[in-house]
């Protein structure tokens, strides 16, 4: 499903950065172009915190320490 129109974004482009370990608003922002200003409606910038939680899910869990 798109999750923004005028950049052609993906709930699946999203998920897959979220399974490389990009979860924070900023880095999102930038890997998916929303900073470019002359070329976003700026939409999607507003909701990032749904594109964090989209990543979020598919984020790699970290290692739990070994219990000795």
């Amino acid at each position: 499903m798109y999750i923004c129109i005028c950049k052609g974004i993906k709930e699946s482009d999203v998920r897959k950065l979220g399974q490389a370990g990009i979860t924070c608003p900023e880095k999102l922002a930038d890997s998916l172009g929303l900073n470019d200003k002359q070329n976003c409606c700026g939409r999607c910038i507003k909701n990032i915190a749904k594109f964090v939680d989209l990543a979020e899910e598919e984020a790699p869990c970290p290692k739990s320490p070994v219990m000795r």
